[in-house]
Formats: structure tokens, C-alpha cells, sequence
């Protein structure tokens, strides 16, 4: 166990685009916390709304700078440069700390074997625009017979949930800034590759906000980089897997990394990206054949009829068709399709 650190200093890393609806309740979260030895580092990422006015009214509380518009995973990692503190605690410009959240997980990284590398995550509690409350859900624990490889690829934190150790980030080289989407995917999977441990704090420790808008990271085009980045991604990923492991992929790895391929390669095939859409069906198939294809019934099916890109048109066209949409499953079980 190591030592309880009452006066380890934490920073926590903001990056904000066109965020002024919410950033002022966000660094406000980061102010009021009941641990008092925190900074607060605030990435501007070129807005062009009201955000860096709202900003300079903190005055001395908050340090800032703006730059040019290069996307959240560059910011964070200008945030990681900028950084004084041991832990890093990430929170985006829409999303709200819980008040006593730094203070308890900091308790609870104290409670960490000395010896190994590990780091506290917790849960989040999902709001509306507005604030209010939303379904949420507990984040799994890794049981000791689970791979931490395979849990981490199944179960990954959200980018606030963990309260993470500076040296650790700094080791790995941050966040990916070519990836569009599932930064923190990729970010905790080299973290796990290079042996940091994440252990599960059950309790909630801040507030995400799921919105529609076409400035969240999360609602960026698949292809707004290249159709490619999220295959690469992938294909970067396994060969790390397979150099870190010196094995072949688990089966369960191979499905995951499969079924994320096909999300991905859906996503890009709506976009209008047909080669580069094919490519992560047919390396998501040498993966996974028999597991490889996700979406809402009855996609499965009609992609085993009419192939992936015919699928595509026909299932969305599915979708705009009335309730009895509901009933089709039903009719090729029946039809014995």
C-alpha cells in the first residue's frame, strides 16, 4: 500500500470546442471539489463561440490558451504537457465532477500496491442536455481469471472515469491525435499493454452529458480524417496485442476486435467510403466469420442475403418504414431464412 498523499497535487485537463453553453458549470465542478490541491488546465481548441470570453472571466483560477482547431486528443495532450500534478484527472467541456470526486479516488490510489502499476476509474452517471438523470450503468470489475487485454476491449472506462498517473500517460505518449473517434480506447488498451493495471472504484464520479451535436467528438464523421484511421487503429492494435502476448489472438479478442471493425466500417460505408468500408468487412470476417457481424436485427440477416453494402440501403430503408418493422425477425425465422 502506498502512502495516503493529502497534498499530491492534481490536474485536471479540459480541452473545450465551442463549448460555451457548458463550460462554465464544468470548471465550476472543477473548482468547487472538496480535495483542495488540484489545478485546472483548460485546452481551447480554436472555438469560435463565446467559450475562451467565458474562460478569461475566471481570471487567475483556471490557467488557459487557445490555439488552433486540431481536436480533442491533441488538446489533451497539451493538457498533459502543461500539467504539474502526479494524477491527471481528464474532463470534457460538457461534463460535470462530482464534488468529492478527486478527493476519493485520490484516497483510493493511495490504497494501490506500491509495487505494481496501477490506477483507480470510476463510474458515470449520464445526463441530458438539460441535466437530467439518463439510464446508467456500473462499469464491470476484471476478475482475476479475465485477461486484462480482453476485459480493457470490452469494458472500457470513459475518458473521466479514471484518475490517471502522469508518468503513465507520458510513458505511452498520450492520445492518438489521428483518431476521429474512441480515443480513449485506444489510449487505455496501450495503457493496459504496458502493464498498468485499472482497478474499479464502484462509485459514481462524474456526470456525462449525451447530446446530439454535431461538435462532440462522438458525432464526427468516421471519414473526417481518412476513411482509414479507425482500420489502422485496429491493425495497430493487434499487432501490439501479438507482440505484447507472443500469441495469437484469443478468440474473444478476435471477436471484439472484429464487431468494432464492422462498426467502424459501417460507419465509413454511410459515408460514402465503399472500398475502404470493404476492407474492414473482409479483415473483420478473417477475424471473426461467425461473429464478426453487429447490428439491430434484422441487419444480420440481410447482410447474409444481399452482402454488406446492399444491406446498408435496404436496412435504412427498413428503418423508416412504420412499426411493424418490429415483426420482421420474426417473419425470416418463420419464412426459415
Amino acid at each position: 500500500m502506498r502512502d495516503i498523499e493529502p497534498d499530491a497535487l492534481v490536474s485536471i485537463v479540459m480541452p473545450c470546442y465551442n463549448n460555451e453553453a457548458f463550460v462554465k458549470e464544468a470548471i465550476y465542478s472543477a473548482l468547487n471539489q472538496t480535495y483542495p490541491h488540484v489545478e485546472i488546465i483548460v485546452v481551447d481548441d480554436g472555438s469560435k463561440d463565446r467559450s475562451v470570453e467565458i474562460l478569461r472571466s475566471f481570471g487567475g483560477k483556471i490557467q488557459w490558451e487557445s490555439g488552433l482547431n486540431q481536436g480533442a486528443p491533441t488538446a489533451r495532450n497539451r493538457g498533459i504537457a502543461l500539467a504539474r500534478g502526479k494524477y491527471i484527472k481528464f474532463l470534457d467541456a460538457d461534463d460535470i465532477l462530482l464534488s468529492d470526486c478527486i478527493e476519493r479516488q485520490v484516497i483510493e490510489a493511495s490504497k494501490l500496491a506500491i509495487d505494481r502499476q496501477e490506477i483507480v476509474y470510476g463510474d458515470a452517471l449520464r445526463i441530458d442536455r438539460q441535466g437530467n438523470p439518463l439510464p446508467s450503468y456500473a462499469f464491470q470489475p476484471r476478475q482475476p481469471t479475465v485477461d486484462p487485454i480482453e476485459h480493457i476491449l470490452a469494458h472500457c472506462p470513459l475518458t473521466s472515469c479514471p484518475l490517471h498517473q502522469k508518468a503513465h500517460l507520458v510513458a505511452i505518449g498520450g492520445f492518438d491525435p489521428t483518431l476521429t473517434r474512441g480515443q480513449e480506447h485506444d489510449l487505455h488498451l496501450r495503457l493496459v499493454l504496458s502493464g498498468v493495471e485499472f482497478v474499479h472504484y464502484a462509485r459514481p464520479v462524474y456526470q456525462y452529458r449525451e447530446y446530439t451535436d454535431p461538435d462532440r467528438i462522438s458525432n464526427h464523421a468516421y471519414t473526417k480524417k481518412s476513411a482509414m484511421v479507425h482500420y489502422n487503429a485496429i491493425e495497430k492494435h493487434i499487432t501490439l496485442i501479438k507482440q505484447q502476448t507472443g500469441k495469437p489472438l484469443t478468440d474473444r479478442v478476435s471477436t471484439i476486435l472484429a464487431q468494432r471493425l464492422w462498426r467502424y466500417g459501417r460507419g465509413v460505408l454511410r459515408e460514402g467510403a465503399v472500398t475502404e468500408a470493404n476492407l474492414y468487412f473482409d479483415t473483420a470476417r478473417q477475424l471473426a466469420p461467425k461473429t464478426c457481424i453487429v447490428g439491430q436485427n434484422p441487419y444480420p440477416i440481410i447482410v447474409r442475403l444481399f452482402g454488406s453494402q446492399r444491406a446498408e440501403v435496404l436496412f435504412s430503408k427498413l428503418k423508416s418504414l412504420p412499426i411493424w418493422l418490429g415483426q420482421i425477425p420474426d417473419f425470416f425465422k418463420k419464412s426459415g431464412i
